[in-house]
């Protein structure tokens, strides 16, 4: 069972999360241990798992990025950086120039602000990028698109995931150094 179906709703990347927290809420109050602990080994065995189950697919899905990350994965699809276009690898290579200089301490106050901004531009661009990727998915399965349109959507989603990975660890590092 996938986390979609824990909730009951379709592999869609857009939700609602007040109604899944919701679903969250009563689904845990239905399978709560304390309301099997009279119950048989099997049944007390079940209740552990099914709020496991329920703890780990929310903490997913409430979360945009964790929800695509998990889309791919279960489709077979993995965001690993092994397509990211030579030309992005090079402004990252650039980017990461700068934060060494940032890092032995050569970068003065506004070099310093102007590699965050730059960095929060792309970060940004990302974010829209993986919102319209995702409405496009939704859109796809709302019309119930062959096989095929839904494999390419999924690449794209790869895509932009793998490329926006170095961008959120610069970011990271970034915080970290300055």
């Amino acid at each position: 069972m996938n986390y979609f179906e824990v909730f009951g709703i379709p592999k869609i990347l857009n939700m609602d999360l007040r109604s899944l927290e919701k679903t969250f809420h009563e689904l845990s109050r239905k399978y709560h241990p304390d309301y099997f602990s009279t119950g048989s080994p099997d049944e007390k065995q079940q209740a552990l798992h099914m709020t496991a189950l329920l703890n780990d697919a929310y903490r997913t899905l409430r979360h945009p990025v964790k929800r695509v990350e998990y889309l791919l994965q279960i489709e077979g699809f993995r965001a690993d950086g092994s397509k990211v276009p030579q030309s992005f690898l090079m402004d990252i290579f650039e980017i990461n120039e700068q934060l060494e200089e940032v890092k032995s301490g050569q970068a003065g106050p506004s070099q310093i602000q102007t590699l965050r901004n730059e960095i929060r531009e792309r970060a940004s661009g990302f974010e829209s990028q993986l919102e319209e990727a995702s409405r496009s998915w939704d859109r796809l399965i709302a019309s119930s698109a062959p096989p095929d349109a839904l494999k390419t959507q999924l690449a794209k989603l790869t895509e932009i995931l793998s490329e926006s990975s170095y961008i959120r660890n610069l970011e990271n590092e970034l915080e970290e150094t300055a």
